[in-house]
């Protein structure tokens, strides 16, 4: 062997030690990430036999890891379709990433838990190979989408209870207001009556008597005085009055609990239910009413629209962050601009398929830095402790994930914003 040839030898053999000693370093972060990634990870051998299994695995599918090693991958966990019907080995990407090395990712799945449960999956399958190229088994990583639509239903809910709490004392302001007159009046209500049987009493002793002509005139003179006495034009102009003042005010407060309870009912299921676009709109616009009343004024132009399949409260926390957000734009922009009229107008309109609600106000607009990441989670412009900068985030799930809609925006800086969303019928 020449010079030469030794040396390329000698090279070889230390690139393959380095190759051995990364395969090793390479394992060793497998086995790490495993242990320690978010999401969770099945391996499998050659034959699809669970060699591995992360804790988030284990939860998820309810099997302790002594269990799981050696088990048969398809059949402990997606051995069944969701109609009931058997799922033929052959027919999974598991065998397929197996038999020729190809990668799938499948969305929609089910995978069955040790209690014969299920539960909703979107996964990733990849072959698992040697330092030889050879596929010795697969990885799978999947996320439980059910628990996960779990979590942002209370995730979402939360932050309507978080709302609720933040608007509340706007809200018991709203409804003290009338109460109190309603009290006043109450009271003023309830001594008119007393000061009108008293008089009515005496009328009624004035009939009886009326033959004697005598007793009738002192009586006449008594009822007189106790006319003047009690104001009776006075009472038969302010005592109506009352009454529709009262009942104006019984009115108010009927409308803003019922649109507390339309805006705060929680969406427990999947389902989305039959809706009524304007009147979650009006309904949000009552129990929002404290944020915006003192700096802009509210103008809607809502169509007939027909109903529509939505989750209704979510809906209502979408259309109740967009208001909030343009009244504190136009509180900013009111800052910079004495006397400046705020606006806030809200439309609905149909177009084709969709059913577009517009929120448009004329606040400071949202500067061109910014406007690529106003849906990003917890990116806010407000001061520590005004904003958690959630609000958009989640409005885009709610109308992007779970309507299938899409919410989008158009501003001018310094003239205003106006938030889209579109809704599919």
């Amino acid at each position: 062997m020449g010079i030469n040839q030794e040396q390329d030898h000698s090279l070889l053999v230390q690139e393959l030690e380095s190759a051995r000693e990364a395969l090793v370093q390479l394992r060793y972060q497998h086995e790490m990430m495993l242990r320690w990634v978010e999401g969770a990870v099945l391996t499998v051998d050659r034959e699809g036999k669970i060699t591995n299994a992360n804790p988030v695995a284990q939860r998820a599918l309810g099997w302790t890891l002594e269990e799981l090693l050696g088990r048969e991958c398809h059949s402990t966990i997606q051995h069944t379709l969701e109609d009931g019907s058997e799922y033929p080995l052959e027919f999974s990407p598991m065998f397929a990433a197996l038999e020729d090395g190809s990668t799938h990712h499948v969305d929609g799945d089910i995978f069955w838990c040790k209690d014969k449960t299920n539960f909703s999956v979107d996964y990733i399958v990849c072959a698992n190979r040697n330092e030889k190229n050879e596929i010795v088994g697969a990885i799978l990583t999947f996320r439980n989408l059910t628990e996960m639509r779990l979590e942002e239903v209370k995730r979402i809910h939360g932050m309507k209870l978080e709302a609720i709490g933040q608007l509340s004392a706007g809200i018991a302001h709203e409804i003290n207001t009338p109460m109190q007159f309603i009290g006043t009046n109450f009271s003023f209500l309830s001594e008119s009556f007393d000061d009108m049987l008293r008089l009515l009493s005496r009328y009624r002793e004035f009939k009886k008597l009326v033959a004697d002509l005598t007793i009738c005139n002192d009586l006449c003179q008594e009822l007189a005085d106790l006319e003047d006495q009690i104001d009776v034009e006075f009472l038969s102009e302010e005592i109506p009055k009352a009454f529709t003042q009262t009942q104006s005010g019984i009115e108010r407060v009927t409308e803003m609990i019922q649109g507390l309870k339309g805006f705060a009912h929680s969406d427990h299921t999947d389902h989305k239910r039959e809706g009524d676009i304007n009147e979650i709109i009006r309904n949000t616009l009552v129990v929002s009413r404290n944020e915006y009343k003192d700096v802009a004024e509210i103008e809607t132009e809502l169509a007939v629209l027909p109903f529509i399949k939505v989750h209704s409260g979510d809906i209502g926390q979408v259309i109740l962050n967009l208001v909030v957000n343009a009244a504190h734009a136009i509180a900013d922009r009111k800052k910079e601009e004495e006397g400046l009229s705020g606006r806030i107008k809200i439309s609905s309109k149909l177009e084709g398929e969709e059913i577009i609600i517009a929120v448009e106000d004329n606040g400071k607009g949202i500067p061109k830095e910014f406007q690529n990441r106003v849906f990003d989670p917890f990116f806010t412009t407000k001061e520590v402790g005004q904003g958690s900068g959630q609000g958009l985030s989640i409005s885009r799930n709610i109308i992007h994930d779970k309507h299938g809609g899409r919410l989008h925006f158009e501003t001018t800086s310094g003239k205003g914003t106006t938030f889209f969303i579109h809704l599919v019928r």
